[in-house]
């Protein structure tokens, strides 16, 4: 792994917790040399000081602190894309400003930050890591908004996947299932299938997926054979895939 990581410039977007602080922490023991974004300042600056890192305050919403965070950087050989928000519940219970915020942060970021870092990628021949989700597979109940933007950020990275063959950028998309982070608080755990199934991965599981596919260069990359299995059966058994998501969330 030395000859990957060793030295290597990465930037991790979301870094301050979950997946994108464990993934930090796995790259920085691999002696990579990370910037790290976030808007929780106290506990990103906390993990730049354990990790010898850059931390930059960066809402990746917005483009003209994009392009600020930035200026200046080169050699940046992979970027992990851990930001991301979640609000489950039935969709007309969710207000309508708390849907628009998830495509907005989820998609229209995740576009434009992948529109500014291409460039820096090519010069490196880099990694770009998208977080998606297995709701991406097929749309779960309560996870509405949420499920469409991955499956969005999926279906965008797989036609990347084409265009940018023989620039030799390597794009891979992340998926697990439940993830005991932040970002499932005890809100987002009050949904059924959360419920029902539980935490199915841990940050650092996520983290060890992600790792192993930037070394590998995989475009899907997966925690475990469970979200695997259920990508398998969306493509496989699409008929079916309405009653089995109705069967386990009634």
């Amino acid at each position: 792994m030395e000859c990957v990581f060793h030295d290597r410039r990465f930037l991790i977007t979301g870094a301050a917790s979950g997946i994108g602080c464990a993934t930090a922490h796995l790259l920085a023991e691999r002696g990579a040399r990370l910037r790290l974004w976030d808007l929780q300042e106290e506990p990103l600056q906390a993990l730049a000081r354990e990790l010898n890192a850059e931390a930059q305050v960066v809402d990746v919403v917005s483009l003209q602190q994009i392009d600020d965070a930035l200026a200046g950087v080169e050699g940046l050989s992979g970027v992990v894309h851990s930001a991301g928000i979640l609000r489950t519940g039935l969709f007309e219970e969710i207000p309508l400003e708390e849907h628009l915020r998830q495509i907005e942060v989820n998609l229209s970021a995740t576009v434009q930050l992948i529109y500014r870092l291409l460039p820096l990628l090519k010069e490196t021949r880099g990694s770009l890591i998208l977080l998606g989700s297995s709701s991406a597979f097929y749309g779960p109940p309560e996870f509405n908004t949420y499920g469409a933007t991955k499956a969005a950020v999926l279906n965008l990275a797989q036609s990347l996947r084409v265009e940018w063959e023989g620039n030799g950028v390597h794009l891979g998309v992340v998926c697990p299932m439940f993830v005991g982070s932040p970002m499932l608080n005890e809100t987002n755990r009050q949904a059924k299938l959360v419920q029902r199934f539980g935490m199915t991965h841990t940050p650092e599981e996520v983290a060890r997926a992600v790792v192993k596919g930037i070394e590998r260069r995989r475009f899907m990359i997966y925690p475990s054979w469970k979200p695997r299995i259920l990508e398998w059966i969306s493509h496989e058994f699409y008929y079916f895939g309405h009653r089995l998501m109705r069967w386990n969330w009634r």
